[in-house]
């Protein structure tokens, strides 16, 4: 089974695995680069550092969920933001952590589309569902 990203990291393949597992066949998993590895290597954007606390979030999470785990921390991971990018852009305005966010869809492919500061988004853009935003709180 082939998959993009970490396998056991927000993937259909954690489906698949319990499946055959529960047949009794034997199963390897190789691990993958996540998607959030992924775009902060390709942009040269650190991820976390020093004590900073991460989050990583699905945008399909409830949004006082998302509202919760973004008032304590000081970077993010979104994940899943094609559905519900505007929500989550507010989120992240209200949070102090929108400024210089980067989205990036389907990072590393040869339709990758990259968005620095999320202003910087024509309204009309349609995300695709590998769509992940990085972000950083400003005032800590």
């Amino acid at each position: 089974f082939l998959t993009l990203g970490d396998p056991m990291f927000y993937s259909t393949y954690m489906y698949v695995y319990r499946l055959i597992e529960n047949t009794g066949h034997e199963i390897e998993t190789i691990p993958g680069v996540t998607a959030f590895c992924a775009i902060g290597s390709h942009l040269g954007y650190p991820i976390v550092e020093k004590e900073e606390v991460l989050a990583i979030v699905p945008a399909t999470a409830p949004k006082e969920k998302i509202d919760a785990v973004l008032a304590v921390a000081d970077d993010a991971v979104i994940m899943k933001v094609y559905k519900n990018f505007d929500e989550v852009q507010e989120t992240l305005i209200k949070h102090n952590m929108a400024d210089d966010a980067v989205m990036i869809s389907r990072v590393g492919l040869p339709d990758e589309q990259v968005f620095v500061g999320l202003d910087n988004m024509p309204k009309d853009t349609k995300l695709n569902y590998l769509s992940t935003i990085l972000a950083k709180r400003k005032d800590r």
